[in-house]
């Protein structure tokens, strides 16, 4: 029995519900499932009865679930108490980031940080929001970069970046011919879209931005991670809508282009970055690392290029016909509150 496994339980044990388990775990269902069978396994009874359509606690889940908050809870005293004692002389930085935070702004942040505070020790992690929340909630974070937190937290989140979306799309497919496309021309192509359960910012954006010109993706292919979605256009399985810092990316078979007229008003969450932190805590080396987030990060990257994504020659260009504009559609999202969730 370890840690791992007793998290998996309480979650499991709290939902109800593998799937909406493994999305505030940030894990696969399937994952999921196997730490929860070698818990099982190793105490040799049965903690939840499951069928098609109910998961519930058995007597011995009810007693296990009890214990194990317990036995956390004790372990995060204890691990509280002794990460204080090491960073109250302020000499240790721990950050963690999302992949749209840790392939964009964050590495001229921390470079940075290193120029001024160079006798201070950097600790990094990248993981998904939830993760990341959870991690700053129990101390085990300084900071997180991350979309804003969907449930209820006492931590602070502050938008650094508004993110813009671009089209990744197989070199042979006819819209490649074109220096940029409107949400319209993507209508009925078949589509590569995140994983609803692993990536739900990032599904629900998709969403939103084909919701937007009144319409749905044509769904040919889910993909987690952003090297099987490059994978899975570089196929011909379809295209895929994508933040703009996966332009710094390079694939074989794939290109992209600019898409026109799709920012959302307001912008969905799963197209917002920011900084999240628990303002109760006193940090003097987090706080300039927040300082000098905020003096270098812009609301909108106006350097974002597409390197390979050359336009067409110009007598290309002229036969080609004219994108159709998108028409302006506001997507409504709870508002942000600093130290709230949406």
């Amino acid at each position: 029995m370890d840690v791992r496994q007793l998290r998996c339980f309480i979650a499991v044990a709290e939902e109800l519900h593998f799937g909406h388990a493994a999305e505030r775990l940030g894990l696969a269902p399937p994952a999921l499932s196997r730490q929860i069978s070698a818990l099982e396994d190793e105490l040799g009874v049965a903690l939840f009865t499951r069928t098609t359509r109910q998961v519930a606690l058995t007597r011995a889940g009810l007693i296990m679930l009890e214990e194990a908050k317990a036995i956390l809870l004790r372990m995060e005293h204890a691990s509280r108490a002794v990460r204080q004692a090491s960073l109250s002389s302020g000499k240790v930085l721990r950050i963690g980031a999302i992949d749209a935070a840790s392939s964009s702004f964050v590495p001229e942040a921390l470079a940075k940080f290193r120029q001024r505070f160079p006798a201070i020790e950097i600790k990094f992690v990248e993981a998904m929001t939830a993760a990341l929340v959870q991690m700053l909630e129990a101390g085990k974070l300084d900071l997180a970069l991350t979309r804003p937190p969907r449930k209820p937290t006492d931590c602070a989140f502050e938008v650094l970046r508004v993110e813009r979306p671009i089209v990744v799309l197989n070199e042979t497919h006819p819209l490649a011919a074109r220096e940029h496309l409107t949400m319209l021309d993507l209508v009925g192509e078949p589509f590569v879209v995140p994983s609803k359960r692993i990536r739900p910012f990032a599904y629900d954006l998709v969403m939103a931005y084909f919701e937007s010109v009144g319409s749905v993706p044509n769904v040919t292919i889910e993909a987690t991670e952003k090297p099987a979605m490059m994978s899975a256009v570089a196929a011909g399985l379809g295209m895929a809508l994508a933040p703009d810092w996966v332009s710094r990316l390079s694939f074989p078979g794939v290109t992209m282009r600019r898409l026109r007229g799709a920012l959302l008003d307001p912008p969905p969450p799963g197209a917002l970055v920011g900084i999240a932190w628990r303002p109760q805590q006193k940090l003097g080396a987090r706080d300039d690392f927040l300082a000098i987030l905020r003096e270098s990060v812009t609301l909108m990257d106006e350097r974002q290029v597409l390197p390979f994504a050359p336009p067409p020659p110009k007598a290309a260009r002229k036969s080609l016909p004219k994108p159709v504009p998108s028409p302006k559609r506001a997507v409504r999202i709870a508002g942000l509150q600093p130290g709230g969730s949406l």
